[in-house]
């Protein structure tokens, strides 16, 4: 097998599990803020978690699967761990982004819910 076959099963792998982590560990930590958000709505919570992981996976795994079809010529084992750590930091930083854009449009959904309940009270 050649250095370039081994870096890019290396990556999908090591990227792949990342992202399934993650997306495991906002799916089960993040239903108690959906229930925050949703409390009159509980029947919406579990579906939408669902389609949030759901979503979360398809982004993740296509971006890791766009990055793995460019092309590199990789001669070495440094040149190895170079291609790893640029690639799947700009992975990491994807799914920073992702978690940190979820929450704050979670944040904005709440704060609109409890500015029409004290509307409505």
């Amino acid at each position: 097998m050649d250095l370039d076959t081994l870096t890019f099963i290396l990556y999908v792998l090591i990227a792949a599990n990342t992202t399934i982590f993650v997306g495991r560990a906002l799916y089960v930590n993040g239903e108690v803020f959906l229930e925050r958000i949703f409390e009159s709505m509980p029947k919406v919570i579990k579906p939408l978690n669902k389609i949030l992981l759901l979503g979360f996976y398809l982004i993740n795994l296509g971006f890791i699967l766009a990055f793995f079809s460019q092309k590199n010529d990789i001669a070495s084992g440094t040149q190895c761990l170079n291609f790893l750590t640029t690639k799947l930091g700009i992975v990491y930083l994807l799914l920073g982004t992702m978690h940190l854009f979820n929450v704050l449009v979670f944040m904005e959904i709440e704060s609109r819910m409890n500015s029409a309940q004290q509307i409505n009270a």
